[in-house]
């Protein structure tokens, strides 16, 4: 006989694994599609998810379930699909204000104003797209690095990831970009 949520959470408050293993297959597949959804990209759907069980395990002793866990589980996703969405769309508002500080620090009063312009038109082009050919992980980590000037370990514990990772993604990051802008180097 299957046990219901409120029974697997209570072991699950215990450390009981197998309980929270039973609870991840459960609703897993429930909950990316759900993801997916609002964030229309699987991988990253997939990715929030497992974020919020790792979460979970880690905070079960701490957190205390009034509404039910299946009404928990989605809102903890929910809440994280929008922390992702709204962190793209503070990346992309920043990136988008540091490229028009750099063509207006550009502007000069001399006849080559239009042709400096036309040309950090096309490098802004090119370095957009090269981020943009980034990994969406590689991406974000590189973006919070360069355009907020978080720390390694500021991104560490903003995404949940090692430091090892950001580290990694951040060297990734850089060499393509090296690769893909390299007429401009």
């Amino acid at each position: 006989m299957a046990l219901s949520d409120k029974e697997i959470w209570e072991k699950i408050k215990k450390s009981d694994i197998k309980s929270f293993e039973s609870l991840f297959c459960r609703y897993h597949d429930r909950l990316c599609l759900y993801s997916n959804d609002l964030i229309r990209d699987e991988d990253v759907s997939e990715e929030i998810v497992n974020d919020v069980f790792l979460k979970i395990w880690d905070k079960r002793d701490q957190i205390q379930i009034n509404t039910g866990i299946k009404p928990y589980l989605f809102r903890c996703v929910f809440n994280a699909c929008i922390d992702y969405i709204n962190l793209n769309h503070k990346i992309t508002q920043h990136f988008d204000t540091e490229i028009d500080q750099i063509i207006n620090e550009l502007a000069g009063s001399d006849e080559d104003y239009i042709f400096s312009l036309l040309q950090s038109k096309e490098v802004e082009k090119d370095v957009l797209n090269a981020i943009d050919l980034l990994p969406k992980q590689c991406r974000i980590i590189f973006c919070l690095s360069r355009f907020e000037l978080l720390t390694y370990n500021e991104i560490s514990e903003r995404l949940n990831i090692s430091v090892n990772t950001v580290k990694t993604q951040i060297s990734r990051a850089l060499d393509s970009l090296r690769k893909k802008l390299v007429k401009y180097l």
